[in-house]
């Protein structure tokens, strides 16, 4: 039986498919059942035509394990076969589950196809090479009629951006009938948690190829002796009773020396690599599962196809520039746990991913490189702060813990940490401008960093930029500027796109007309937050407006020379 939103995932594809040309991806959060869609996909697809020819393709030959069994769960009599030299079959049906190593070469095998169903699609790149594409091409000049639907969890590639930007874009269209919020609340995904980790991998200064950290000066930084039995100990110490730990390494000789940490320091734990062999690995995650190991640590291996999930500690000892590897690592402790284990999963991030991407409920498409302004070597980590109670971790505007309920009063609460899970029971809805500060006249403020972000006016749900300005007191909250770019009011809207360039020194920026959609405030807020440098001082004034209300008000700001 599938759920109300696996049902919408198929049906807005197939409304997308007979309105328009061209390849719909499927966004599907880690743990939302990508398996079980395309289950729905293949038995709709051929109970309406029996002669179809449906090909599913992945990289990974565990998801195509999974893909199979799902389908055969919803589908007992479905004709399927499988075709991987990995799995030591290669067999072809009306339903072949494909590994693309083993089929890319082969499309004459195949023959006439008539739909594809790609799971983890941001694998396929948006230039004319690959396997994905040479394959995909081969297809269609045997059937020109051919249809394909991609599914993912992160509909992004780094320094490519969305999976439907650009000329040579495979996709057409994003369809995405849940989020990760709305599956956390109905109780389809378990919560992530997070806490401040004593150590912190320091990645300043280390080179990046193709968007992200170079891996063996990476490796070189992290990987030390040192380096490992803090975050062994400091894991062992805060993780206590829980009792599945799967930790990210940067290398195998990082994963195989954490390994051997852990057992050092008393904890049984086994390593999983490219090295590792299929028997050894499958009888690595059979005893995992069995309680009989108790860390697994390892490279490149757990982040897409290990579904186990009562994993109830993540521990990122991996920096990563790239949003998708992030989300991936993290939603390995997003499945519903069995009882007796802890409902939630904590993640310790040594390698400040959460500071660098900002919580999993949030996060921003990477973009083509965008090379202007001033580079800020601020990170989104000052965004947050820890609950004196229960030491979780929340968003720093936040005036109730969403973990044990605490309210946060005076100033004392305000110490700054990372929340990975913003959204879940936090709303973006905001009244403009209020502030629990008392009135003043007007004052100056240095500015030590700024963070632009899209909101929401609670009275009708309108967007715009909020601009929290921080000052060198970080018990002290934020300043905030709400910049009201999408109002009605056309004089209105021009004063404030003046003030916006004022604030980035003139830089130019998308004329006002552009300014008709959401998508170009998140645009923006990304672009500011990676390229440009704050002012060096604000001017403010905390008014009274009757009610307990209290108003922030901004009027001036400057560099100095």
């Amino acid at each position: 039986m599938l759920r109300d939103y696996q049902v919408k995932a198929i049906r807005d594809t197939y409304k997308w498919l007979y309105e328009h040309k061209g390849n719909p991806c499927i966004v599907a959060p880690t743990g939302s059942g990508k398996a079980h869609i395309i289950a729905g996909f293949c038995e709709d697809i051929l109970k309406r035509n029996k002669n179809a020819k449906i090909l599913v393709l992945s990289h990974v030959k565990e998801l195509l394990v999974q893909d199979a069994e799902k389908i055969r769960l919803a589908w007992p009599q479905a004709p399927i076969a499988i075709y991987s030299a990995g799995l030591g079959t290669k067999e072809i049906s009306a339903i072949t589950v494909a590994g693309i190593q083993s089929i890319w070469r082969k499309p004459e095998e195949l023959g006439r196809i008539d739909v594809v169903i790609v799971d983890e699609a941001h694998m396929i790149q948006n230039e004319d090479e690959g396997m994905y594409r040479r394959l995909l091409s081969s297809l269609h000049e045997l059937n020109p009629k051919m249809r394909m639907i991609g599914l993912t969890a992160t509909p992004y590639r780094l320094g490519q951006g969305l999976l439907t930007e650009g000329d040579d874009a495979i996709f057409q269209a994003l369809i995405e009938p849940v989020t990760i919020e709305e599956l956390v609340q109905r109780k389809f995904l378990a919560r992530l948690t997070s806490t401040f980790t004593d150590l912190k991998m320091n990645v300043e200064g280390i080179k990046k190829v193709q968007g992200d950290y170079e891996k063996q000066e990476l490796e070189s930084r992290v990987n030390s002796s040192d380096i490992n039995a803090k975050v062994v100990a400091e894991t062992i110490r805060r993780a206590g009773d829980r009792k599945a730990w799967l930790v990210f390494c940067v290398s195998i000789s990082h994963a195989e020396k954490m390994r051997d940490e852990f057992i050092a320091q008393g904890v049984r734990a086994e390593a999983i690599t490219s090295k590792t062999t299929s028997e050894e690995r499958a009888r690595i995650f059979a005893d995992f599962k069995a309680g009989k190991i108790r860390a697994v640590t390892n490279v490149g291996v757990a982040t897409t196809g290990f579904d186990y999930p009562d994993i109830d500690v993540i521990v990122m000892a991996r920096p990563t520039l790239s949003p998708g590897l992030y989300i991936q690592m993290s939603g390995r402790g997003m499945r519903i746990k069995s009882p007796g284990h802890h409902q939630d999963c904590l993640v310790l991030d040594f390698a400040g991913n959460i500071a660098r991407h900002g919580a999993v409920t949030k996060i921003i498409p990477p973009r083509r490189t965008v090379k202007t302004g001033k580079k800020s070597s601020q990170e989104l980590g000052d965004m947050f702060k820890i609950c004196p109670k229960c030491h979780k971790t929340v968003m720093k505007r936040a005036r109730e813990c969403v973990h044990c309920g605490h309210i946060f009063s005076e100033l004392s609460d305000l110490s700054v940490n990372d929340d990975i899970m913003e959204g879940v029971n936090d709303s973006e809805a905001v009244n403009e401008n209020t502030t629990q500060e008392k009135p003043s006249e007007f004052q100056r403020m240095k500015v030590a960093y700024w963070y632009w972000k899209v909101v929401y006016r609670k009275k009708d749900r309108m967007p715009m930029i909020r601009v929290d300005f921080y000052g060198e007191d970080k018990l002290q909250g934020p300043k905030q500027l709400f910049l009201y770019i999408m109002q009605e009011d056309k004089a209105a809207r021009e004063r404030t796109y003046i003030r916006m360039k004022s604030l980035l020194q003139g830089v130019r920026i998308p004329e006002l007309e552009k300014f008709d959609n959401v998508r170009i405030l998140y645009e923006l807020c990304e672009t500011v937050r990676d390229n440009f440098t704050p002012p060096s001082w604000i001017e403010y004034k905390i008014e009274d407006k009757g009610s307990g209300h209290f108003h922030c008000t901004i009027p001036k700001w400057g560099w100095d020379e």
